[in-house]
């Protein structure tokens, strides 16, 4: 469940291209995953995970400041223990 509340649901800033910027939107946004208010934004973080290029600058995206480094550990974290219960013999 913290897994997909961080990609889904967790307060974070956008991090869409933005021409003009370095770091990106700024605008609030609702998961890793989702973009902000603006539809755009939702499609070219999308596109960030698809095209090989931009993978790099979606992982570097992710520890941009304080909020998406949290989230980001949050999920990693709970992907990692439900593993861990999930599949016998990986915490050995």
């Amino acid at each position: 469940m913290v897994l997909l509340w961080s990609f889904f649901q967790a307060p974070v800033t956008c991090g869409a291209p933005v021409r003009g910027r370095m770091d990106g939107c700024r605008n609030n946004a609702t998961g890793i995953l989702m973009g902000c208010h603006i539809h755009q934004h939702r499609w070219q973080k999308l596109k960030m995970l698809i095209f090989r290029r931009r993978v790099r600058e979606f992982c570097s995206g992710l520890f941009s400041d304080g909020k998406g480094t949290l989230v980001t550990l949050a999920a990693a974290g709970s992907f990692l223990s439900g593993l861990v219960a999930l599949i016998p013999g990986v915490a050995v």
